[in-house]
């Protein structure tokens, strides 16, 4: 079954993460959390470390059958890979609904006052803020707060430029943004893939002007958030479902942190 050009193009970024992923988790640890025998972990990290070195560049050149063929692939090194870090993965999520909690509370609790002074009221918000400070409450805080920034960030992306990415970013970036733009309209009440696409755009813009203003490209943040990583959240959101895999530790996870 052929993949969409997008796809194509996630793909061919996620190879040389999955590698990096792979040697920094090492085998050892791959193959400790893994259902495979030490020989065939090692067998297919060869095989893909040997696909990656003769891939080319542009998705175009690349025959349909092999993109079957690198499908399956990238399918068992990402399932291992996300075997090795389901721990990590989990932590990262802990960690990163702490962080924003405060941020997503005082944000609902805003527009909450905002909606009241104008005489009206929204019980759905309402209850949200009663029960915010229970901890079993706080994902459902943050997820309200990111759906309800969700306009303005989609006009915040609009201004987001793609001459200083690569090929592969700038196409999965350009894709993403097309997707948000036919979605908008009819976007779910509840968080949805759309909200964490929107999200993510508006957080390679941030990071793309931060680059533009410091010397060199240096930026003052966390070294997750780098384009790269950004991008390949960006991908894994979009193109997960269509590619079989599961949710992935690249990009995502890195980003949650």
């Amino acid at each position: 079954m052929p993949i969409s050009e997008g796809a194509q193009h996630y793909v061919l970024m996620l190879i040389p993460s999955l590698l990096q992923d792979i040697e920094k988790l090492g085998l050892r640890r791959i193959i400790r959390t893994s259902e495979f025998s030490e020989q065939e972990v090692t067998a297919l990290y060869f095989e893909f470390v040997s696909i990656n070195r003769v891939l080319p560049d542009n998705p175009r050149l690349i025959e349909p059958a092999i993109w079957q063929h690198l499908l399956h692939c990238v399918q068992v090194m990402s399932s291992l890979v996300n075997l090795a870090t389901i721990e990590d993965l989990e932590r990262a999520r802990e960690t990163a609904i702490r962080r924003y909690l405060p941020h997503a509370k005082e944000s609902l609790k805003n527009e909450f006052e905002q909606m009241r002074s104008e005489g009206k009221v929204d019980f759905r918000l309402a209850g949200i803020l009663r029960q915010g400070d229970l901890p079993e409450n706080s994902g459902q805080v943050c997820m309200e707060a990111i759906r309800r920034e969700r306009e303005q960030r989609v006009e915040s992306i609009k201004c987001l430029g793609t001459e200083h990415l690569t090929n592969h970013e700038a196409f999965i970036v350009e894709s993403a943004r097309a997707y948000v733009m036919s979605q908008i309209h009819d976007a779910p009440e509840n968080f949805s893939i759309l909200d964490l696409v929107i999200r993510l755009l508006d957080l390679l813009r941030l990071v793309l002007v931060l680059e533009s203003r410091s010397p060199g490209g240096a930026i003052a943040v966390s070294s997750n958030f780098t384009v790269e990583n950004i991008v390949l959240g960006i991908g894994n959101a979009m193109f997960r479902s269509e590619l079989g895999l599961h949710v992935s530790s690249l990009g995502l996870a890195r980003v949650n942190k």
